[in-house]
């Protein structure tokens, strides 16, 4: 990777905004009805476009840059980082939330919105959208507690739709740690005061002990 993210705020910036304007495209070609020609128009011009960024050489991210976000403390109130091309948190990723998250004790709060292209079931979010923001916000309590963890278990329970176009909150913490599993806890819920649940989520993280090799299980 000849570009790591926070060498060149140029480049970063670049990306970000080819992140966003694609997924302000998506939102666009699942939220309005265009007309037959307009969107075979615009699918002939995305292709051109898909295949001049496919030319490029292939970019992979690099292990030795993993987990730099680690190297402090996020004090309290702080904004946490997230790499760029992150699903659900990535300034410059496709499929971003546009999400936010921030230090707020011993917990995390990450805000977002569910748009057109998260859609489910009319008018409010699908079930693996809302997954996807919760395994997303719970990576930040590892960073909170600078862990470096993979997923092990995500469950989720729905209490209600989540709706569309509406500020929504995720508030995660650290509930205990056995060896190397991390057990977090969640809740969702709409961003604003006495909000009714939507959605909580059980996860279970699991240590990196030997980074270069990322060849961790659940014991």
């Amino acid at each position: 990777m000849t570009s790591p993210e926070g060498l060149d705020q140029q480049y970063d910036a670049a990306r970000i905004r080819l992140g966003t304007a694609i997924r302000r495209l998506g939102h666009a070609a699942i939220g309005h009805e265009s007309s037959i020609d307009e969107m075979d128009a615009a699918a002939t011009e995305l292709e051109r476009i898909a295949e001049r960024l496919e030319s490029d050489p292939r970019r992979v991210r690099d292990l030795s840059h993993f987990g730099k976000s680690l190297q402090r403390v996020a004090e309290d109130g702080e904004k946490l980082a997230s790499h760029l091309g992150r699903p659900g948190s990535g300034a410059g990723s496709p499929h971003g939330l546009d999400m936010t998250v921030h230090r707020d004790g011993d917990r995390i709060r990450a805000r977002f919105v569910f748009r057109s292209a998260d859609e489910g079931p009319p008018q409010r979010a699908h079930g693996g959208m809302v997954a996807l923001a919760f395994d997303d916000a719970l990576g930040f309590v590892l960073n909170m507690h600078q862990i470096i963890a993979y997923t092990g278990r995500l469950s989720i329970s729905y209490k209600a739709g989540s709706p569309l176009e509406t500020p929504l909150v995720i508030t995660a913490w650290l509930d205990r740690r056995e060896g190397r599993k991390l057990f977090i806890e969640s809740e969702l819920r709409e961003d604003r005061p006495d909000a009714e649940l939507i959605a909580t989520s059980s996860a279970i993280f699991v240590e990196m002990t030997n980074l270069p090799g990322l060849s961790a299980t659940i014991p």
